[in-house]
Order: C-alpha cells, then sequence, then structure tokens
C-alpha cells in the first residue's frame, strides 16, 4: 500500500511538472509572438464609421491592411513584425493620413484629432515622441494651415485669394524655421532625418537639404532616410539650373529615337505633362504658342507623357496641325524620366541651351516664352 501510494505521488509530481512545463512553454510562445506583433491603438475624436487603409511599409515591399471602423471609441491595427518601418493609416477616403514609425517598442498609442492630422500625438518609440513633440509645438500652426487649405466656401469666404495664398506661405516658412530649429537641437536623432525630409525636400535647391544632412550626426548615415535623402540631393543636384542636362535614350510615338544630344546646337524644351486629354496643361506651359511662334531650326520642343496608348494618341494627333514629338510611357520610359528629372510636379519645363546646360525651369509658360524672346528671334 505504501509502494503504491509513493508511485501515485511520484507520479503525479510528475504530471503537474509536464503539465507546469507545458503551461510556461505555451505562455513563452505567447509572449514571444506578442513580442514579434505590432499593435497600434487609435483612438481620434471627430471620426466617423468608415473604410481605415493601413499601408505597411518595410524595404523592397509593403503590405496593405484594412477594417471597417464603426465610429464608436477607437481601433487596433496589428501586423506580424517583418523589419516594417512605417505604417501609414489612411482615412477620409484617402484625404487625410496619420504616418506612424515602428520601432521597438511595438506598443503604440495614436491619439488626437482626426480633423487635424498633422497635430496628432503619437506614443511608443523614440522617433514618434520626437515628432510627437515637434507636432505639439507647432499644432496652431498646423491647424491654422489646414484650415486655410479647407475648400468650404464659408472659409474662403472669409479670406480673399491674396490674403490666403501669404498667410499659408508665412506659416509654411514658420514651420520650416521651427523644424530647422529641431534639427539643430537633435542632430543624433533620427526624428531630425524624417523632418528634413519632410519639409526641405526641393528639387530646385538640394544645397538646403545638404546644410541640414551636414548638422546630422554622421552615425546616422545608416538610417534609411538619410541614405535616400544623400542619394536624392546627389540627382537634384544634376537638374539644377546651370547643371549639364542629365542624358536620356527614348523613342517616340513615331518610332524615332532620342537622347540630349540629338539636340545639340538648338535650344530645348524638355516638358512633362501628366496626359495628353489633360490639356489644360500643355495650355499652362503655351506650347502651341511656343511652337508656332519660334523657328524649328532654333528651337526643339519633346513632350514627357504618361498616356499608354501611342496608337490612340497618334489617332488623336493627326488631326492637330502641330507636329508634337511626344514620349509615352508605353514601356515606362516617361516614369524613368520623371524619376532622372526629380519631377515632384506636373507640368513642369526645362529650357536647355546649345550646349545641354539647364538654364531655365519652370511651370509657367508666360516665364518660358519670355526666356525665349531673349534668346531666339521669333518668326
Amino acid at each position: 500500500m505504501y509502494i503504491f501510494t509513493s508511485k501515485f505521488r511520484n507520479s503525479k509530481g510528475i504530471m503537474l511538472k509536464n503539465l507546469l512545463y507545458t503551461g510556461c512553454l505555451v505562455c513563452l510562445l505567447f509572449s514571444c509572438n506578442e513580442a514579434d506583433t505590432y499593435r497600434i491603438n487609435v483612438n481620434l475624436s471627430n471620426m466617423h464609421a468608415q473604410n481605415v487603409y493601413a499601408v505597411f511599409d518595410a524595404a523592397g515591399f509593403r503590405t496593405v491592411d484594412s477594417l471597417l471602423y464603426d465610429g464608436k471609441g477607437g481601433f487596433v491595427l496589428t501586423q506580424k513584425n517583418i523589419d516594417y518601418r512605417t505604417v501609414t493609416i489612411y482615412f477620409d477616403d484617402f484625404t487625410r493620413w496619420i504616418v506612424v514609425h515602428l520601432e521597438t517598442p511595438r506598443r503604440i498609442a495614436v491619439s488626437g484629432d482626426a480633423l487635424f492630422p498633422q497635430s496628432v500625438q503619437i506614443k511608443g518609440g523614440r522617433i514618434n515622441e520626437l515628432l510627437s513633440d515637434f507636432r505639439k509645438e507647432t499644432a496652431t500652426l498646423s491647424r491654422e494651415q489646414a484650415l486655410l487649405l479647407e475648400t468650404d466656401d464659408t472659409i474662403q469666404e472669409q479670406l480673399n485669394e491674396h490674403n490666403r495664398v501669404a498667410r499659408l506661405a508665412n506659416i509654411n516658412h514658420e514651420i520650416r524655421l521651427q523644424a530647422e530649429a529641431f534639427i539643430q537641437k537633435y542632430p543624433d536623432e533620427k526624428a531630425s532625418a524624417i523632418l528634413i525630409r519632410d519639409y526641405f525636400v526641393d528639387p530646385d535647391h538640394p544645397l538646403q537639404m545638404d546644410n541640414l544632412l551636414d548638422i546630422l550626426n554622421p552615425e546616422l548615415d545608416d538610417f534609411y532616410v538619410v541614405q535616400d535623402l544623400k542619394s536624392y540631393t546627389a540627382r537634384a543636384r544634376q537638374t539644377i539650373v546651370g547643371a549639364k542636362a542629365p542624358d536620356f535614350n527614348v523613342r517616340n510615338i513615331y518610332g524615332n529615337t532620342f537622347s540630349r544630344d540629338s539636340f545639340a546646337n538648338h535650344y530645348f524644351i524638355l516638358a512633362f505633362t501628366s496626359l495628353w486629354s489633360d490639356m489644360c496643361q500643355t495650355t499652362e506651359l503655351l506650347l502651341d504658342d511656343i511652337i508656332t511662334s519660334f523657328p524649328k531650326d532654333s528651337l526643339h520642343v519633346m513632350l514627357v507623357t504618361l498616356d499608354e496608348n501611342q496608337q490612340e494618341l497618334r489617332q488623336t494627333l493627326s488631326k492637330d496641325p502641330v507636329r508634337w514629338n511626344i514620349v509615352t510611357d508605353s514601356v515606362g520610359q516617361a516614369i524613368g524620366m520623371l524619376d532622372t528629372y526629380n519631377i515632384n510636379v506636373l507640368p513642369r519645363c526645362f529650357l536647355l541651351d546649345k550646349e545641354g546646360t539647364i538654364i531655365l525651369k519652370t511651370e509657367n509658360g508666360v516665364e518660358l516664352i519670355q526666356m525665349l524672346e531673349q534668346l531666339i528671334p521669333q518668326k
């Protein structure tokens, strides 16, 4: 009897140990799984029921998730950690968004007013919290900026267009000054590099970006944002006024091949537009007037458009009295040239001199004509 009881007790002890071991293993696996998962709690006021989209970005790929928000309380986004860098949360039919930087800790809280995403506070992670501090400092300016950008007629009636544009420019300037002060205060922080990207990326003025990047601690050189910015400024310097225009090799809609040197010894306009059907862009650049006003033996014009159907475009142009030299995006040509020439707004024009040097960058056809009139006798 004693032996039986002893064996029973020993078996029970082993069973309890096994259960305890199994329980610990499950808890460990669960905690590891939790540690490898981003959990973002979003609680925004003035947010109605709607579809919310979350775009998780990593190096070289992205994941898109969505949820139906019922308009009550907040919502939670979760995503398995695959070295994501950011998640951009889109709402109000993609008209508003919030960027969350994903780093440790993986528990992040987003709070604020959905009507003013630029003032939202994000807790969790050094980058998010420093950027939240900056947003708190500039909250009054960013809220006024958002209101001025609203298209609601009742708001616009309170300001005439001139005053509105002037005030927006002043607000942008004030926010940039505060961003620059922040960068100088925190040269060792990744958040400073993000502010350079958010407020100072300008293909026409890369020198300012270079100066701000020089403020940053060299230890940040491995940060992907710094690497992207340095690559961008290097390319931007290739398309500033006074630089030799980047070379290209493209085929137009009629099958003719062109490079930069194809226009040597002539003044050359390289114009970037979206779609040919959006005629307001070519009208805005006054390209019709330019082509008919200046001699062909002195000036060449080439349009780069995002149209893809060459045959349809040729049919449309067959009734046009102007013989347009157009490059489309049928084989990715236009996208490649947009990248090469650092185009961030359409339409955009580059005027090159006879040696292929950029002498003007503009979106204004009047400015383009005024420059050409100084260089070329009209017909």
